[in-house]
């Protein structure tokens, strides 16, 4: 195992929306991922982790909305139909299950 430089692995991400696996914890992933924009209405198969390292982004549910900001996270349960908005390029980092499967509504 060895260091890891975030902003390094940051640099290296040149597309908004895909994500750069980081590190495997057991059955999990650590991701950083850049956005900028609005992403799909969607659900997963397991919760997901956010946490915002630059900018700021918007969890939208059906029913409310979610704002985090540079130092926040959340968790969005699994099987909750959201979507994810930046109004800016923003940094996040998310943790998921290795199996969490991205499912279109």
């Amino acid at each position: 195992m060895k260091k890891v430089s975030l902003e390094k692995m940051t640099d290296l991400i040149s597309t908004f929306w895909a994500p750069l696996d980081v590190f495997r914890v057991n059955d999990f992933t650590v991701r950083l991922v850049k956005i900028n924009g609005v992403y799909i209405w969607h659900k997963h198969n397991y919760d997901e982790l956010f946490i915002v390292r630059k900018g700021s982004m918007i969890i939208h549910f059906k029913d409310h909305d979610i704002n985090l900001h540079v130092g926040e996270g959340f968790v969005v349960e699994e099987g909750k139909v959201h979507q994810t908005e930046a109004k800016e390029e923003t940094e996040v980092m998310v943790v998921e299950h290795v199996d969490t499967e991205t499912i279109t509504v």
